[in-house]
């Protein structure tokens, strides 16, 4: 048997009754929706939608926001295991969601999976990211107090943006025993980057 995707927890057990309760004819959008909107980061639904959904749901806040977690949740898992349509459907099932919402979020989930994943991977758990690298060698060569001192200097300028076109400048100075260990820690870095291919 496969490891378990969800632990049937209280919380887990009480969002399954109200997902089994939910209008079968209104379910499939509201899984469209949290798929579509799964990978951005923004709510699934605005205040003044989430207000006309507990309406339309017969719900409370609570229990809205409870089943839009549960739901998403449910995708995480699906995505992070890249969970086949037969494995998620029995894994629904043991945690008691009824056949037809299993179907209904496992044929969601077989025509989004690929969209899904892939804007997953694009999605960066950084809020900014390198854009650009500059730098430059300054020699110290005196002080007040020391006439003949010669202290190279590492400068490196970091260009970070945040994908909106927005960007900024960070600027750091290095002694060459502090450029040498950062150099090693990166070096650290790429390994265990190349380890993983």
């Amino acid at each position: 048997m496969t490891t378990p995707i969800f632990v049937k927890s209280g919380r887990i057990q009480k969002a399954v009754a109200l997902i089994n309760d939910l209008d079968s004819s209104k379910f499939p959008l509201l899984i469209t929706r949290i798929l579509q909107k799964f990978h951005l980061k923004e709510e699934v639904f605005t205040k003044e939608e989430s207000s006309k959904l507990e309406v339309s749901l017969s719900v409370d806040q609570e229990q809205l926001k409870l089943i839009l977690q549960t739901l998403t949740f449910i995708f995480q898992q699906a995505a992070y295991h890249m969970a086949k349509p037969a494995v998620l459907s029995q894994q629904l099932l043991l945690i008691d969601i009824n056949e037809e919402k299993v179907s209904t979020i496992v044929q969601a989930w077989v025509a989004n999976a690929k969209n899904v994943i892939e804007n997953l991977k694009k999605k960066t758990i950084a809020p900014k990211q390198l854009e650009d690298v500059n730098w430059e060698l300054r020699l110290e060569l005196a002080q007040s107090s020391l006439s003949k001192l010669k202290t190279p200097l590492g400068l490196l300028e970091l260009t970070l943006g945040t994908g909106e076109g927005n960007s900024e400048k960070l600027q750091m100075e290095f002694s060459h025993k502090e450029l040498y260990s950062l150099y090693n820690q990166l070096e650290v870095v790429q390994s265990q980057l190349d380890a993983l291919r």
